[in-house]
């Protein structure tokens, strides 16, 4: 994270936090910054669709383009000195995170 975009990225990445937090679709979400200038998030869908429709802006949700909107100012004027977004398959899950399991159940 570029420190002096701080304030630009949590202007434009506060929506999307919310957006994605409110999805339907999510079973699981988090956020991480180790100071002064990395933020990672995590998240587990219940479908692929769901998080790509989500990212395009296709949810049928309340602004589903927060997404989108947020993509288009960083491609304007990055917020990070790197980026990388990561997807995985879930292979399999075991045990309890804050007392609960079965994430990548859909349910």
């Amino acid at each position: 994270m570029k420190l002096l975009q701080i304030p630009r990225f949590i202007k434009w990445g506060r929506p999307v936090e919310k957006l994605v937090r409110d999805h339907s679709g999510i079973t699981l979400a988090s956020a991480s910054i180790r100071f002064p200038n990395t933020v990672s998030t995590f998240s587990i869908w219940k479908t692929t669709k769901e998080m790509t429709d989500m990212v395009r802006g296709h949810s049928n949700t309340p602004k589903p383009k927060r997404h989108v909107n947020a993509m288009k100012e960083r491609d304007r004027k990055d917020f990070h000195y790197e980026f990388t977004t990561l997807r995985f398959m879930i292979l399999s899950e075991s045990g309890q995170w804050n007392g609960k399991d079965n994430y990548t159940k859909s349910k």
